[in-house]
């Protein structure tokens, strides 16, 4: 039989273990049945699992299975899914009699932080505690270990009065672990190639996962959005840098970064001048775009992927920076597909005016001029008449790019063009766009541009 110093110094010396390993998950009381112990285990499961976070509501919780059971039924009743690698600590409290570990330790409750696992889990698991313990032997290394890997954690359901809360709640704890752990680390600047502590670090979310210190990427991003390199405001590493390069005539950008990230980074008039800037940027790069008529917002709207010219919902745009709905051509909030806005009836009836179909005593006339004021009449329909004259004269000395629909006027040289914005290859004559291995083969091949590599096309 073992003296009572004995059964004391083994306990002080697995606490002591446990301490030396686990600093922060342990704290202890004497107390009259022996030495109380509490435990805060915070659970790292070796990859990440989908969970599905359901009402407690239409799950029986008093059963130990029954969250097994429900699984399959529930995955798409009502569900709030989520990929976890960081769960919430368990709180477990155990008093160790004065005889453990030949004597048995209690395990006095054991809770969830922010009742994430269901009060049948949480029985559950204290039974599978209690049966680890064989007499003499230390248990509590292998309990923590076991609550770690979330060994416990045989079901992917967890239930709770709140599904939308608890969501919140986990990603916003995986979130605060993950960069704890990225802080305590030391990684090496992609731009300086200095040692820095993780503290002072930042980890992009691009292909690669580069990681550059904060000092850098501020120097780095500022003088981008002071000299206006919009795009360059992205993740600055090697491979990074070439994938955007390969892909910069396609509608997708290799190692962008958020607005919480740009925030972080750069002060409050950077952001702000940053965001001008890329509101441009994307205007330009869509030139099927138009600024959203809220003067206060003047984001570029694009045009909608599915919609056609003769569909009755194409003039339908809706900005998504503020969310107003408008009519593409009279920039007004959207009027519906079968109401011709008020500017289509107006130009018509400015068309007639300028054609001289209406004689200065029709009643038309007098009604528009009544509206709008005689010179201002005038002055719309000048503007009307110049803009048709600029239509024509575009029509007839130009050509529209095929994938961004700029126009391209040629005065010399040969038929083979290369837009200046989305640098796309193509034929001056007809509007092909050209193969950019071999753009001249197209005027090797039957048709109405062969042989018309030189032909300068010009109004009759």
């Amino acid at each position: 039989m073992m003296a009572s110093l004995e059964f004391e110094q083994l306990q002080e010396e697995e606490i002591d273990a446990l301490v030396a390993v686990y600093p922060d998950i342990l704290t202890q009381n004497s107390v009259a049945a022996g030495k109380e112990i509490k435990l805060g285990i915070s659970i790292e499961l070796e990859t990440e699992r989908k969970f599905d976070i359901v009402s407690s509501s239409v799950v029986d919780t008093s059963s130990p299975g029954a969250e097994h059971n429900h699984s399959s039924q529930l995955h798409t009743s009502g569900s709030v899914p989520t990929t976890l690698m960081h769960l919430p600590p368990l709180l477990i409290n155990i008093v160790l009699p004065p005889t453990y570990p030949q004597t048995k330790p209690v395990i006095q409750s054991i809770s969830a932080r922010y009742t994430w696992l269901a009060p049948a889990l949480l029985r559950k698991l204290a039974a599978r505690l209690d049966e680890m313990w064989t007499p003499g032997d230390s248990v509590l290394w292998q309990w923590v270990e076991d609550v770690r890997a979330g060994a416990f954690l045989e079901s992917t359901l967890l239930p709770h009065p709140s599904p939308n809360i608890l969501f919140s709640h986990l990603v916003i704890h995986q979130a605060n672990t993950k960069q704890a752990q990225f802080s305590a680390q030391t990684f090496k600047c992609g731009i300086c190639l200095s040692v820095q502590r993780g503290v002072k670090c930042i980890q992009l979310d691009c292909p690669n996962a580069d990681v550059f210190c904060l000092e850098c990427l501020k120097e780095f991003w500022g003088m981008c959005v002071s000299e206006g390199e919009v795009t360059k405001v992205a993740c600055p590493g090697i491979e990074c840098v070439e994938a955007r390069e390969k892909a910069k005539n396609d509608s997708g950008d290799v190692g962008d970064v958020g607005d919480d990230v740009i925030g972080r980074v750069l002060n409050k008039e950077q952001v702000t001048r940053w965001k001008r800037l890329r509101l441009k940027h994307l205007a330009e790069k869509d030139p099927s775009s138009v600024p959203c008529p809220v003067r206060r917002c003047q984001a570029p709207v694009p045009r909608p992927k599915a919609a056609e010219d003769n569909d009755a919902w194409a003039q339908l745009r809706t900005c998504d920076s503020c969310g107003f709905a408008f009519c593409v051509a009279c920039k007004r909030s959207w009027h519906g597909p079968n109401s011709s806005c008020a500017i289509t009836q107006t130009k018509a009836f400015m068309e007639a005016h300028v054609a001289m179909m209406l004689p200065k005593g029709d009643p038309r006339r007098r009604a528009l001029e009544g509206q709008y004021g005689r010179k201002v009449l005038r002055k719309m329909a000048q503007e009307y008449q110049g803009e048709k004259e600029n239509q024509v004269w575009l029509k007839e000395r130009t050509t529209a790019c095929p994938r961004c629909e700029t126009r391209v006027e040629k005065s010399e040289g040969c038929n083979h063009m290369t837009c200046y914005r989305c640098t796309t290859h193509f034929c001056f004559r007809c509007g092909t766009k050209l193969q950019t291995e071999s753009p001249y083969a197209h005027f090797s091949q039957p048709g109405s541009c062969y042989g018309r590599l030189y032909d300068i096309r010009l109004p009759d």
